[in-house]
């Protein structure tokens, strides 16, 4: 019998992938005014699958002295952009709101869900030391 099901490896390689599609969201929005700037995203459910047949994710380092994370073959970056600004801009301001704004509440889901999981198997544990 495994301690920790489908479920909640399902559920830690979605936060970590939700976590990772906010940094590319969020920087899609900082450059909403730099020329040229392609916005970037990534297939989610995709990128799941492939973590969950092995591939694992690989998460972004931004100091050398946070710790390592597992590696993997890497995430597959989109670009994407239907929309162009007379300066080559293809980020659509609001587009990319509305994407960050569905993630935040889909990575907040998932969190939500594992705690509860985390809490059930901590009373399990509690209550048979009794």
């Amino acid at each position: 019998m495994e301690l920790f099901d489908k479920t909640i490896e399902l559920l830690q390689r979605g936060i970590a992938l939700s976590w990772f599609r906010h940094g590319l969201l969020a920087s899609n929005i900082a450059n909403v005014e730099t020329p040229g700037f392609e916005p970037r995203d990534i297939d989610f459910k995709a990128e799941l699958e492939k973590a969950l047949r092995g591939g694992g994710i690989e998460l972004l380092r931004t100091n050398p002295r946070h710790l390592g994370a597992e590696r993997s073959q890497g995430i597959r970056i989109l670009y994407r952009g239907d929309w162009e600004n007379p300066d080559g801009n293809r980020v659509n301001l609001e587009k990319e709101a509305v994407e960050l704004a569905e993630n935040y509440l889909h990575y907040m889901a998932m969190l939500r869900i594992l705690q509860r999981k985390l809490e059930r198997l901590k009373y399990t544990i509690s209550e048979g030391g009794r």
